[in-house]
C-alpha cells in the first residue's frame, strides 16, 4: 500500500486504483498509515525541491555572468561600428544606413514562462527581480527587458519581489489595467476563467493605472485591489496580505469560498478535474492546505459538509449527500 500511496502523491496512480485508494482512506484506521507515508514523501519532496532551486540558482548565476561578458563584447563592437559608420559616411550614406539597420534596429523577441497545472516555479529576471509563478500561469517579456524597459505580462497568478529602480519603473500588464512599481513586494491574480483580477500589496507601494496610463488607485501595504472585468470597476480593502500570497510557500488559504470556486483552485494545485452538483455549489469553505494530499482535502470537505465525492473516470464529482 505504501507504493500505491507514493504513486498517488506523485500523480502516477492509475485512475481505477485512485478510486480504490479513496475508498480505502475512508476507514479511520487506514489514515495513520497514509499520514505517515505522506509526511515522509513530503519531506523528501521538499528536500529535493530545495536542491533543484539551488541548482537553478547556479545556472542563472552562470547565465547572468555570460550576459555581462556579452554586454562587454557588445560595447567593444559598438565602438567599432561607430568608427565604421564614420568611414562609411565618406563612402556614401547608403552604407551607413546599412550598418544602422542591421545593428541598431534589433527585432524584438519574446520570452515566455509557462507553468502547467499542479506546478509552481521561481524566476529571476535580468534586473534581479524575483517572481514566484503559480500553477497554470504565463509570464511574457521581451529581449529589451532591463535595457529599455521593465515590462512584463501576466496571465495567471504570480508574486513579485521587484528590484528597486526609480528611473525605470516595473510594469505588469494585465490587459485592462497596469500595475506600476519601482521596487516592492506584491501579488497578482489574473486568470482568464475568473471575472476578477486581484492585486495585493505586501511591502512598498504600487500604482494601478488604466490601459491609457491614467492613475486609478495607489495601494498601501496590506491593501487589496479587486478589479471586475465585466463592469470595469475597482474597489480596495484592508486585508492580511499573507492570506493571498502564502501559496508561494506551499500554503493555500481558503476563506468563505463557495465550492464551485474552491474546486478551481484544487484543479490548479492537484491537476485534477472536478464537477460540482448545483445543490452544493454555493456551500462556503474556510480552511488551509499545506502539505495535504488531494485525498485528505476531499476527506475534510466530506466531513464538514453534506457532500460526497465520487470518482468517475478522470473526474471527481461532488454530490449532495444528506448526513
Amino acid at each position: 500500500m505504501e507504493k500505491k500511496i507514493q504513486s498517488y502523491l506523485e500523480g502516477k496512480l492509475p485512475e481505477n486504483e485512485q478510486a480504490a485508494l479513496l475508498e480505502w482512506l475512508r476507514e479511520e484506521e487506514h489514515k495513520q498509515t497514509f499520514d505517515s507515508e505522506k509526511a515522509r514523501w513530503w519531506k523528501e519532496r521538499k528536500l529535493s525541491r530545495e536542491g533543484r532551486i539551488a541548482d537553478l540558482g547556479q545556472v542563472r548565476l552562470r547565465e547572468r555572468l555570460k550576459e555581462k561578458q556579452q554586454l562587454k563584447r557588445s560595447a567593444r563592437l559598438l565602438n567599432w561600428y561607430r568608427y565604421a559608420a564614420i568611414a562609411l559616411l565618406v563612402m556614401g550614406l547608403s552604407g551607413a544606413a546599412f550598418v544602422y539597420n542591421n545593428y541598431f534596429n534589433t527585432e524584438l523577441q519574446l520570452t515566455q514562462i509557462h507553468t502547467e497545472l499542479g506546478q509552481m516555479s521561481t524566476v529571476i529576471l535580468p534586473d534581479g527581480s524575483k517572481i514566484w509563478v503559480n500553477a497554470d500561469t504565463k509570464l511574457t517579456y521581451n529581449n529589451q527587458y532591463g535595457i529599455q524597459n521593465r515590462a512584463i505580462q501576466v496571465q495567471g497568478e504570480a508574486y513579485f519581489e521587484v528590484a528597486r529602480n526609480l528611473k525605470d519603473p516595473f510594469i505588469v500588464d494585465l490587459g485592462a489595467i497596469q500595475v506600476k512599481v519601482t521596487g516592492t513586494q506584491f501579488g497578482i491574480s489574473n486568470y482568464d476563467d475568473l471575472n476578477e483580477m486581484n492585486v495585493v500589496l505586501e511591502e512598498g507601494s504600487v500604482e494601478i493605472q488604466s490601459a491609457s496610463d491614467e492613475l486609478i488607485v495607489k495601494l498601501k501595504p496590506e491593501e487589496l485591489a479587486v478589479f471586475n472585468k465585466k463592469t470595469n470597476t475597482i474597489h480596495t480593502m484592508k486585508v492580511k496580505s499573507a492570506h493571498y500570497t502564502s501559496w508561494k510557500d506551499g500554503i493555500l488559504n481558503i476563506f468563505e469560498l463557495p465550492l464551485d470556486q474552491l474546486v478551481v483552485k484544487l484543479e490548479r494545485r492537484y491537476n485534477q478535474k472536478f464537477e460540482v452538483d448545483p445543490l452544493v455549489k454555493d456551500l462556503p469553505y474556510t480552511f488551509s492546505i499545506e502539505g495535504e494530499s488531494l485525498a485528505e482535502v476531499i476527506h475534510l470537505i466530506e466531513r464538514i459538509s453534506p457532500v460526497k465525492a465520487q470518482q468517475e473516470g478522470n473526474v471527481i464529482k461532488f454530490k449532495y449527500m444528506k448526513h
